[in-house]
């Protein structure tokens, strides 16, 4: 039978996963799985921003390529391309907030870790 992992979710419930292992914590909350959850995470993070970057460049270029080929106005083409620039801001800043969640999430970790590293130099 599947113990529930101890861990607390971030809303302070008991997480509802099964535990792994003896930790009695499941992938999510098992600290000696936070490198590879961060390197999972952060592949995760740079692949959907690569895809939209992707798909906005090749977007822009089809602008290009008709207002030269003469089948879309230029003022038209300018009003997109601004559009394309307030996409490729917005992207940014979903990139910094990644990074900082990403930076909070192993600041934590370290502070859990050296919590524990205290509390078994006082034991």
């Amino acid at each position: 039978m599947d113990r529930q992992c101890a861990g607390i979710t971030r809303s302070g419930g008991r997480c509802a996963r099964s535990a792994e292992g003896p930790t009695g914590l499941c992938w999510l909350h098992d600290p000696n799985r936070a490198h590879e959850r961060r390197r999972v995470a952060s592949r995760a993070g740079r692949s959907k921003g690569t895809k939209e970057v992707l798909t906005l460049k090749g977007e822009i270029k089809d602008v290009i390529v008709s207002v030269k080929d003469g089948s879309l106005e230029r003022n038209d083409a300018a009003v997109m391309i601004q559009g394309y620039r307030a996409l490729k801001d917005f992207i940014e800043v979903e990139r910094r907030i990644r990074e900082q969640e990403e930076l909070e999430g192993r600041l934590a970790e370290l502070e859990r870790a050296l919590e524990a590293m205290e509390v078994a130099r006082g034991a």
